[in-house]
């Protein structure tokens, strides 16, 4: 029996040597290589739970980062329209309110009224309507004549004669007559002025105040008798 127990052995361990191998085969043949498969990957481990919950947090901090819009033409032309009504909008009202001011009346202080229009006579300081100043100034001008007669007559050649042209030329012809008594004082006819001269009639004696003015310097008023003609 110890024999058949024996030969049961050595018959499995010859069947467990692998095939047979003969002795002329080449020894120095490479070994195996295993290739990865299937059987390779099922060796790998998946992640950990603590692995995936590291990343799902991750991802939620990255979804919640805030992304820029990217804006459209159309978004564009919305956003323009809109700012041009506004802006017209605006324009309107504006304009209603200027126009409401503008109906608005004025009024102005009582204490900036005037009733009326006056003047002040600068030789008396008195307060006129314009219908009484030349009345007015003509006495104060005369009233003068008792204490500067030269004086209040040029005032009123300048003052009541309007054709500025007309009082040049008789104070031109006035100071002509001056003039040629001073150069000529002694010439007796320099000093005597033919009221009925043309020249005088026309531009001197038609201005008011000459013959106040040259009564004023000494020249008076006489008959005197012309040869040939009487008086």
């Amino acid at each position: 029996m110890k024999k058949l127990f024996d030969g049961i052995k050595k018959d499995m361990k010859f069947k467990t040597a692998g095939p047979g191998k003969k002795l002329t085969d080449d020894t120095s043949t490479k070994p195996d290589v295993v290739q990865s498969g299937s059987g390779a990957r099922s060796n790998r481990h998946g992640p950990s739970e603590g692995s995936q919950r590291a990343g799902a947090a991750a991802l939620a901090r990255i979804e919640q980062i805030p992304r820029p819009k990217v804006g459209t033409s159309q978004d564009a032309i919305r956003n323009q329209v809109k700012r041009e009504l506004e802006a017209a909008s605006l324009a309107e009202k504006d304009k209603a309110e200027s126009e409401e001011r503008s109906k608005v009346p004025v009024i102005a202080p009582a204490c900036l009224s005037v009733s009326g229009v006056y003047f002040t006579c600068p030789l008396t300081g008195a307060t006129l309507a314009k219908s009484e100043r030349e009345v007015h100034i003509k006495e104060a001008i005369l009233m003068r004549f008792e204490e500067d007669p030269v004086e209040a007559s040029v005032m009123m050649i300048h003052t009541f004669n309007k054709d500025r042209d007309r009082v040049k030329a008789a104070i031109d012809i006035m100071s002509k007559y001056i003039e040629n008594i001073c150069k000529n004082p002694t010439e007796e006819k320099y000093r005597k002025i033919k009221l009925g001269n043309k020249v005088y009639q026309e531009k001197v004696c038609s201005v008011e105040g000459t013959r106040e003015f040259l009564e004023a310097l000494g020249f008076t008023s006489i008959m005197l008798s012309v040869e040939g003609k009487g008086k």
